[in-house]
């Protein structure tokens, strides 16, 4: 019967930690598929009955280690109330390059989520509710006036995901079109700038600008 707790103890709290760190990393490096409890009990440094003593099943683990990127990333969703599209964006883009394992889990999760055999993973309603920030972020841009308001908001909100997300989930066409790795501070720099430039090109016309939006400043 696994432990879905912390264990007994801090000792207890610290193995655990300590599988779901290692889950994390053999996770992003080779998926659900083809993660092995094997080599996340050589990460980890206990045996793989310790592992089953705390998940009954790699189903179990899996789960468990993409609860806790959600978790990790539920203060970066929390500010976007008080932040613009561009900031958000540019946070996003920097978010990718110092957390590749969570970028990995997107990929993976996502050939989970289509596949009619794959791992059944319930997105939640905190995750889902983190993502309902992004759609009203873009409502608010359209009610000040900064982006178009014949854009739909799911799907402007989606695009936003995308945009920030792509260059690290697909390295190789990112360095096959650009001819820059993911990670360059160059490349992060213009992507940053290009997206900015889409945000200027939809705002209305007769709305700010931004020599005069006071959210620019």
């Amino acid at each position: 019967m696994s432990q879905t707790g912390a264990g007994k103890g801090q000792r207890g709290g610290d193995t655990r930690e300590r599988i779901l760190a290692a889950a994390s990393s053999e996770l992003a490096r080779a998926g659900f598929a083809g993660a092995r409890m094997e080599s996340i009990a050589q990460l980890s440094g206990v045996k793989k009955q310790v592992i089953y003593y705390y998940f009954a099943s790699k189903a179990e683990l899996a789960r468990a280690v993409l609860e806790r990127a959600h978790a990790q990333s539920a203060d970066f969703y929390r500010s976007f109330e008080l932040s613009s599209l561009s900031e958000i964006s540019h946070a996003a883009v920097e978010m990718s390059t110092v957390s590749e394992e969570g970028v990995a889990h997107l990929v993976w999760e996502g050939r989970e989520h289509v596949n009619p055999d794959g791992l059944d993973i319930p997105f939640g309603p905190k995750r889902e509710e983190d993502f309902r920030r992004i759609i009203e972020v873009v409502a608010t841009e359209q009610a000040a006036g900064r982006l178009r308001s014949s854009l739909s908001p799911e799907y402007f909100g989606l695009f936003a995901v995308l945009v920030t997300t792509a260059p690290a989930a697909l390295p190789q066409l990112t360095e096959l079109v650009t001819g820059r790795d993911w990670r360059d501070p160059v490349f992060a720099q213009e992507w940053n700038r290009m997206i900015d430039e889409i945000l200027s090109a939809l705002r209305p016309p007769g709305g700010p600008t931004e020599e005069n939006d006071p959210a620019d400043r």
